[in-house]
């Protein structure tokens, strides 16, 4: 009877950490592979599994067992298409090691989502979850929870919740009571928007500190410097693409504030519809402007671009056509219903277009006779 040891990283951190290829099937390519990840991130998790189904593996050896150790990867998208990942590998492992019997070895709860995977082509006859020892002190405690947030993936799925419902939170608190105040001008109202100001700022900041605004501000404009002393092309368009979304707040709020005996929804309604086409127009500046300097820095055409500029406009018109249906059914504009129709329709044959746009040029891009020379369509990314 032969026995696999099956360690499992549903969120492919060998190969995001370490750019080593899985499967890892033998002692050998195991034992590099977790040395590989625990020179790279000495505290991921992983490590240790891979260490931990080793030493079961060895275990089983002394033992007499007739015994094989392997490592399967997902995907760093967790969900389907790193659960597909694991089954394509499962299915090689299974194939060259045919076990008998199998012992998954994971260091949580969702690496033993490929339990039933598992289980369907092959008998488990063990399962084994390994947990990390930390020094139960505060100062430990604290130094898990800063290292668990520096993790982007753990950030964005913790943080970003709390943040967005301080941020709704503050705006619903302080929209009724800054329309008052500006009907009013009652300056005893300010004292009464303080929780819903100081909820608004601490759910921004939290965004913020979940997306690394400040870092990518930086990054932005550290790339901005530098075009700017090359003399890139696309200064002109990136001004363009900025004037126009300041002007489209104006245009918004212009619209917003033409009739100011409309509900706070139909103020909603005509400030999206005042800046809706300034912003489509915005987008699509910059991204002819990033085309534009693509082809001619590296004299290739760059589909992305296109593409984006086609699915912009569609989404444009279908934002259009539910505006003017919105301002239809709630009784504050009249409108052809033919014309509600054409928009939707305009948006939905563009978003389609783009579609199949971006799939033929994709094929054209991955051609065998593909040459690099200003004729070409490539569909590659800076």
């Amino acid at each position: 009877m032969k026995i696999l040891v099956l360690s499992v990283d549903r969120d492919d951190d060998f190969g995001v950490k370490t750019g080593l290829n899985s499967p890892f099937i033998g002692r050998e390519e195991n034992l590099n592979a977790a040395m590989a990840l625990g020179l790279s991130d000495s505290e991921d998790s992983d490590t240790n599994t891979l260490l931990a189904a080793i030493g079961i593996y060895d275990e089983m050896l002394k033992s007499g067992m007739n015994a094989e150790v392997a490592t399967i990867c997902g995907d760093v998208k967790v969900g389907y298409e790193s659960d597909l990942a694991l089954v394509t590998q499962l299915e090689n492992v299974l194939e060259l090691v045919r076990p008998d019997r199998v012992v998954l070895v994971s260091d949580g709860a969702e690496d033993e989502f490929i339990y039933p995977m598992v289980s369907s082509r092959v008998k488990i006859d063990s399962v084994r979850r390994v947990f990390v020892k930390q020094a139960p002190t505060v100062e430990g405690t604290y130094y898990i929870i800063m290292k668990m947030l520096r993790d982007d993936k753990i950030r964005k799925r913790l943080v970003t919740p709390v943040g967005l419902v301080l941020a709704v939170f503050g705006l619903l608190s302080l929209a009724p009571k800054m329309i008052q105040f500006n009907d009013t001008m009652n300056f005893g109202l300010i004292s009464e928007m303080a929780v819903g100001s100081i909820s608004l700022v601490l759910g921004l900041y939290l965004i913020v500190f979940a997306y690394k605004v400040v870092e990518r501000s930086r990054d932005f404009s550290r790339k901005a410097g530098r075009a700017i002393r090359s003399g890139s092309q696309m200064i002109p368009f990136a001004i363009l693409s900025i004037v126009l979304f300041f002007l489209g707040i104006v245009y918004g709020l212009d619209a917003a504030r033409a009739d100011p005996q409309a509900t706070l929804l139909i103020q909603v309604l005509l400030f999206v519809s005042g800046t809706i086409w300034a912003w489509v127009f915005s987008l699509i500046s910059y991204q002819i402007g990033r085309f534009v300097n693509h082809f001619l820095s590296q004299g290739k055409i760059y589909s992305t671009y296109l593409v984006v500029s086609i699915t912009v406009f569609a989404i444009g018109f279908i934002i259009q056509g539910a505006l003017d249906a919105s301002e239809f059914f709630l009784g504050y504009r009249t409108y052809k219903e033919i014309t509600i129709v054409l928009e939707m329709l305009a948006g939905f044959l563009l978003a389609v277009f783009g579609g199949l746009l971006s799939t033929s040029l994709r094929s054209i891009a991955s051609g065998p006779n593909k040459s690099i020379d200003k004729a070409d369509v490539t569909d590659s990314i800076d």
